[in-house]
């Protein structure tokens, strides 16, 4: 039987084929998409992510849990889907960012100046011992994360924040309406966009939904070298598999008729769109 490495790799050299003859051999100049070990620099305050591609060191984002990202992880590579952001290095990387900014607000600041929106970082699966490398704190680098460096305090353990507003009510007549959740690359956890299928399921017990339809997808990434990389086979199944046993547990009505699909073919790339291709749709029927 042949390994997942083997079926990877035969799967992505007929994707390469597939994309140069459609003319997609590769994504546009300002685009940064590779996959490599990330690199943890430290700080007097925040730790810096960065990786290295084609004889470049390039700026993720810092060791934040306000920036709207997941930051990488030692000990495997990263798929690291970017445009570049313009400006001064940061941390001795070219800073990166994303077309589609996971947070309104800044995760921090260097020198006085608003980092850019990090761009998306999906872990890889398997395990790589030799993405460990970490870097000693440099008194060049001045970061300010958005919530300070440091443990929280007493005083910010015990604050409560007001609840979410409550999703307005629809009035009829009801119509058929769509909710998306999208992944990091090879994973069925929708860990960032999770709150779509809150929303799936409070608009079908508000409808009184009939049916409900589970889309889920399989995605391809195209990388800066013209390389187009497949997400594992079968994770469009895990998506839909995942996504149904969470709509269980947020209490979607057991009179909801679900119709589960999945797609093992990866969607099309063109280096930019490409993580919009990680998805699950939600189709709620009245």
């Amino acid at each position: 039987m042949k390994s997942d490495t083997a079926r990877r790799s035969g799967l992505a050299l007929v994707l390469i084929l597939l994309g140069t003859a459609a003319g997609a051999a590769q994504p546009p100049a300002e685009r940064r998409n590779f996959v490599a070990c990330p690199i943890l620099q430290d700080t007097d305050t925040v730790p810096c992510w960065l990786a290295e591609y084609d004889g470049e060191t390039y700026f993720l984002g810092i060791q934040t849990d306000s920036g709207g990202w997941s930051p990488p992880w030692l000990g495997h590579r990263v798929l690291v889907e970017a445009k570049l952001a313009g400006g001064p290095r940061i941390c001795g990387g070219v800073p990166l960012t994303s077309d589609q900014p996971a947070s309104a607000l800044p995760s921090g600041t260097v020198d006085g100046r608003a980092l850019p929106n990090p761009p998306p970082v999906s872990v890889m699966r398997e395990l790589d011992p030799s993405c460990n490398t970490m870097l000693p704190a440099d008194p060049r680098y001045h970061i300010a994360g958005r919530r300070g460096p440091g443990p929280n305090t007493a005083e910010s353990a015990l604050r409560r924040f007001p609840p979410p507003a409550a999703p307005p009510v629809p009035s009829p007549p009801f119509e058929s309406r769509t909710f998306t959740l999208h992944y990091e690359f090879d994973s069925e956890l929708a860990a960032r966009t999770i709150n779509e299928a809150l929303r799936a399921v409070q608009y079908a017990q508000a409808v009184h939904a009939r049916r409900m339809t589970i889309r889920a997808y399989r995605g391809a990434a195209l990388l800066s070298d013209g390389t187009v990389l497949p997400e594992i086979a079968g994770i469009a199944r895990l998506r839909s598999e995942e996504i149904l046993r969470t709509l269980t547990r947020l209490g979607l009505p057991p009179s909801v008729v679900l119709d589960t699909q999945w797609s093992d073919t990866p969607q099309p790339v063109d280096g930019v769109t490409d993580p919009e291709g990680r998805r699950t749709e939600l189709e709620v029927i009245p």
